[in-house]
């Protein structure tokens, strides 16, 4: 009897010893569950992020989406300065946050960037700034303490532009040349202008994209879709020809010396002065 009840006890035992040591694997493995998910997030470091920088990430990969997005959807016709003036700043003040925040003495940008050859913040950051800075988007626009408000010389080429595209749509008929009449003024009057903001009349310098892009758009209706400047070139033409006349009138001339010769039959008679000869002989 008493052999049973000492076999009884040590099952009892060992079973304890077991359900002892199942539990400690248990939570072994459900730590080390939780150090795997820890890692797979992104954060496996011996110190975490900062909270506040990671809400400064998300704000500005926000920001650069919709910059991203705006520029896209306006890029034909080309809008990008006027439309996307907003998504730019609010991008650019983001970036500039993530640069100059430091949270119990760690920089922000220290932490997500030049960390490895990638770079990918900072790169994103400068492709988005090369198409705001390669359309001149800043020409556009009078950067003040307030936000930036558009130029009057563009304020004035919008109103200019605008008068010109309602002047061709409104007097669009089956002939091309009513058009061309009465629009002919104020296309020159934009043409002018635009002529007046850039040293090298075509823009490319240093006029934003928005108005080049305007402008080139302009001149393909009015030459191209119109037809409008052929009444600008026919007193180019006349003038052409009157100088192509007159340019020739030597070679004429020369031609008629050379070759309309006198007829072989006469002779053309020189009359020689004598008083030289009289002289001498009364001498």
């Amino acid at each position: 009897m008493v052999f049973f009840e000492m076999k009884k006890f040590n099952v009892l035992l060992v079973l304890l010893l077991y359900v002892k040591f199942t539990i400690c694997d248990i939570n072994y493995n459900l730590n080390l569950i939780q150090k795997n998910d820890f890692g797979y997030n992104g954060e496996a470091y011996l110190n975490p992020y900062p909270r506040e920088c990671f809400e400064i990430l998300e704000a500005f990969a926000a920001h650069a989406s919709n910059f991203t997005s705006c520029s896209i959807l306006h890029a034909r016709p080309i809008r990008l300065c006027e439309k996307c003036v907003d998504n730019y700043i609010h991008f650019h003040a983001k970036y500039q946050e993530l640069l100059k925040t430091v949270i119990n003495g760690t920089s922000c940008g220290s932490l997500f960037m030049a960390q490895d050859r990638l770079n990918t913040i900072k790169q994103q950051h400068d492709s988005l700034l090369t198409i705001w800075d390669g359309g001149h988007c800043n020409t556009c626009f009078d950067w003040g303490t307030n936000g930036p408000e558009l130029k009057n010389d563009t304020k004035n080429f919008i109103k200019k532009f605008n008068n010109t595209m309602e002047c061709i749509i409104s007097n669009l008929g089956p002939e091309d040349d009513i058009v061309c009449e009465k629009c002919m003024s104020t296309y020159i009057d934009l043409d002018e202008f635009y002529k007046s903001l850039s040293e090298d009349s075509i823009g490319v310098d240093s006029v934003c994209m928005d108005i080049v892009d305007s402008m080139n758009t302009t001149r393909s209706i009015w030459s191209k879709t119109l037809k409008c400047c052929g009444l600008r070139k026919s007193p180019e033409i006349f003038f052409l020809c009157c100088t192509g006349i007159i340019s020739s009138l030597p070679l004429i001339f020369y031609l008629a010396v050379r070759f309309c010769r006198p007829v072989g039959g006469l002779q053309v008679t020189v009359l020689k002065d004598s008083r030289f000869k009289q002289y001498f002989s009364e001498n």
